[in-house]
């Protein structure tokens, strides 16, 4: 049973996918800028750091679930619910204070996510059917909590407009809260049990349950806090665009958020996956929507883009994980020979 420590071959294959994604990030820089001068100017820029801000709070969520070999599809409809909700407490409810406004976002968001692990590790839904489920309920419930009316800027506090905008060193808190959270996946993954625990699970359920790991539990766990920072994701689309409209909140996200998922490198059938390889692939899914739509080209052609993406990362992955897999094989026999 794997616990989430590759071994020589797995570590090379790790790095060297790593580096390639960031020299793809390079290139698409160079390309983009090319194309198009307005691509490289400061404020593009960053409107680009402010959008794989919010996309990387989800998309480490997003890693752990998928590392136990789950998937969570409804990351949209959480972020779209959660920031519709704070959106109305702060219009309805002026003297809240911004940081307990953020905490409602994520509170909301990790009773979404509770509801999914339940559906998930209690009632053994598999995952893609239940948040699949969910995707839609949770989309309604954001047109019955909001009447189908949508939150505008005048209602926004301007605190609260000030998270995507200022900070400490000229930081965004946007900015800031994306790092944190992905300081602590990095700890809580490679430093903790539990976390290592998830690779476990998701390298072999079975031999999981056998050694006495708690399946369920754990499940849950990561269910929950994937909901939880889809809401903090909710909370800083509200810092970030200011209007929460029923019909589009979070609309799309699944699909990037799988994306940069998939392209850092995290096996889509579970066990394997780095923070790092997450931020780097959520930084090129980032760069390559802003770039694609700052040439011009359509909204049809970016998402055909981004599902392009995903099926070339899984192929490259399963091809490489075979020749591996068979190599080792091959030396396990020599050896035994």
């Amino acid at each position: 049973m794997s616990t989430g420590r590759p071994g020589v071959s797995w570590g090379v294959l790790i790095r060297v996918r790593e580096a390639g994604i960031a020299a793809v990030i390079v290139a698409l820089i160079a390309v983009f800028g090319l194309l198009n001068p307005r691509f490289l100017n400061a404020e593009n820029l960053g409107a680009i750091v402010l959008s794989v801000g919010i996309l990387m709070i989800l998309a480490i969520g997003q890693m752990l679930v998928i590392v136990t070999r789950n998937i969570d599809l409804s990351v949209g409809s959480v972020l779209g619910l959660s920031a519709m909700v704070m959106g109305m407490v702060g219009r309805d409810l002026p003297q809240v204070p911004i940081p307990l406004l953020i905490l409602i976002a994520m509170a909301v968001g990790a009773l979404a996510g509770a509801l999914n692990g339940v559906l998930v590790a209690v009632a053994q839904v598999p995952a893609i059917i239940a948040t699949l489920g969910t995707l839609a309920i949770f989309r309604g419930l954001t047109f019955l909590v909001s009447n189908n009316v949508q939150v505008d800027p005048e209602d926004i506090d301007d605190r609260v407009q000030d998270l995507a905008a200022e900070g400490p060193l000229g930081i965004p808190w946007l900015v800031i809260f994306a790092i944190i959270v992905v300081a602590v996946a990095w700890w809580f993954t490679t430093r903790t049990m539990t976390g290592k625990r998830l690779y476990a699970i998701g390298s072999n359920p079975e031999a999981a349950r056998m050694r006495g790991l708690n399946v369920r539990g754990l499940t849950f766990l990561v269910f929950v806090t994937m909901g939880a920072l889809a809401g903090l994701g909710g909370a800083m689309y509200v810092a970030r665009f200011a209007t929460v409209n029923p019909a589009d909140a979070g609309l799309g996200f699944e699909l990037a958020v799988i994306s940069a998922v998939v392209i850092g490198g995290t096996n889509i059938f579970g066990g394997s996956g780095t923070v790092l390889g997450t931020v780097l692939g959520t930084v090129l899914v980032g760069i390559l929507a802003n770039g694609l739509t700052v040439v011009g080209v359509s909204g049809f052609w970016q998402r055909f883009a981004s599902g392009a993406i995903i099926l070339l990362a899984i192929v490259a992955d399963a091809f490489v994980r075979r020749r591996i897999e068979a190599r080792q094989s091959q030396e396990t026999t020599v050896r035994s020979t």
